[in-house]
């Protein structure tokens, strides 16, 4: 999946930044960052891989985690189906959209990781489905001193 979606969006992604991926042929042919990963629910127990969860928000959060992170602020992990949408941006053109399944599962697994969680998950997405992290306002989120260790 990941490899289709940079074929699909790559060209669109602009900036000075990192780019990750989870797929090797994706790393290759689109010169990114590759990071190992399994699949799954929760945390990854081995220090070098993320778990999949389903979705690239779910790897995100396993990817800061690795780099070190001690919070992570989610925005825009909406999980839900809103006016019969499946993203903000409406759905993707020739990849897999979310059905109502799916996104159950998706935040089954997001509950998993919560149980387990080594570092502070906050939400800070307005309407949001996800209701495993503690909901916060972003400014004043970003405002609050960070967890010791961090």
């Amino acid at each position: 999946m990941d490899r289709m979606w940079w074929h699909e969006y790559g060209s669109a992604v602009r900036g000075d930044m990192e780019l990750w991926t989870g797929n090797r042929e994706a790393a290759r042919i689109y010169s990114l960052n590759f990071v190992d990963s399994e699949p799954g629910a929760g945390l990854s127990t081995h220090p070098n891989r993320i778990r999949q969860g389903g979705n690239s928000g779910y790897q995100a959060v396993g990817l800061a985690r690795l780099f070190g992170a001690a919070r992570v602020i989610l925005l825009g992990y909406d999980m839900q189906m809103t006016g019969q949408r499946t993203h903000w941006h409406g759905d993707h053109r020739n990849l897999g959209n979310p059905t109502q399944d799916r996104l159950k599962v998706w935040r089954k697994r997001f509950a998993e990781m919560a149980e387990q969680a080594d570092i502070e998950i906050l939400n800070a997405t307005r309407v949001s489905a996800l209701n495993c992290f503690r909901k916060v306002d972003l400014i004043e989120s970003l405002a609050e001193p960070a967890p010791l260790g961090a």
